[in-house]
């Protein structure tokens, strides 16, 4: 794929994390030598840009599997608007805790948390066959937005491949 046109995925990858929201997600995907690899191979299969609710966009990018339907390792990136049910990153932690709770038991460990952002991790056993039983999460709150990072797995992340993902999740702020 043509240089130029890595960038301009690049770029819009960067605008998808702030779809008329005034909050712009930013992060080092560098940090993560496979989503670096992916983005760099540049090819569109292994990405999927969901923007039909502007309300609630969200990302796929595949990086260990087929494409970003058919995934083994992803990162799913998430911007919503805030509303009534969900307007703090702690509010929308929970709703994940219990939408996962629902799908099968789930044990969830706060990683790092502030006033803005919560980074946790969650590791599901008796899991339907498809859902990913390892994740790891981070949820940042702007002032008219909230953004999620997750990191999913549908076995389980290496050492360093976990030690990558937290590393670019704590990169992760608001411009």
């Amino acid at each position: 794929m043509p240089r130029w046109l890595r960038t301009l995925l690049l770029c819009a990858l960067a605008l998808v994390a702030a779809p008329a929201l005034a909050d712009k997600l930013v992060f080092d995907h560098r940090l993560v030598s496979a989503l670096k690899a992916v983005l760099d191979a540049g090819d569109p299969a292994m990405i999927s840009y969901d923007d039909r609710n502007p309300r609630n966009v969200v990302d796929v990018i595949a990086v260990r599997g087929k494409s970003a339907q058919d995934w083994q390792e992803a990162l799913i990136i998430i911007a919503r608007m805030p509303d009534r049910r969900i307007a703090t990153a702690a509010d929308w932690v929970a709703q994940l805790q219990r939408d996962a709770a629902k799908k099968c038991p789930a044990k969830f460990t706060v990683l790092a948390q502030d006033a803005n952002s919560v980074t946790f991790e969650r590791r599901s056993t008796g899991c339907p066959s498809g859902y990913p039983p390892v994740a790891l999460y981070r949820v940042v709150a702007g002032k008219p937005s909230l953004f999620l990072l997750a990191a999913m797995t549908k076995t389980d992340f290496s050492p360093a491949a976990r030690s990558e993902w937290l590393a670019m999740m704590a990169s992760t702020h608001l411009e």
